[in-house]
């Protein structure tokens, strides 16, 4: 029976599957969204750790943009595994830097 539990999840993984184009637009466009404030705080400010937010929103909102494109206009999985990687190695590296560089 334990080995078994995660069949409850099934439905959810479903629907998840279902509604993954649309969630994935959404997570882009927030990620343009949160990529235009960072950028107007940092013009505002000029401080260093904005500009790396920035950075980290800008890889960001292009990892959702090539799996947007990857949805409507790839015919297989173009974006894959290892290069989701690389932009989220990316993503911390500018977030580290934001919050630890004076």
């Amino acid at each position: 029976m334990s080995a078994f539990i995660w069949n409850a999840l099934r439905p959810l993984a479903e629907m998840a599957v279902a509604y993954d184009p649309a969630i994935k637009g959404i997570v882009f466009l927030l990620a343009l969204g949160m990529l235009i404030l960072s950028a107007l705080a940092y013009k505002k400010t000029k401080a260093r750790n904005f500009m790396f937010i920035s950075l980290a929103f800008l890889f960001f909102a292009v990892k959702w943009g090539f799996k947007v494109i990857d949805v409507f206009f790839s015919p297989g999985t173009f974006f894959t595994d290892s290069s989701e990687n690389v932009f989220e190695l990316l993503i911390f590296a500018s977030l580290f830097l934001a919050v630890f560089r004076k």
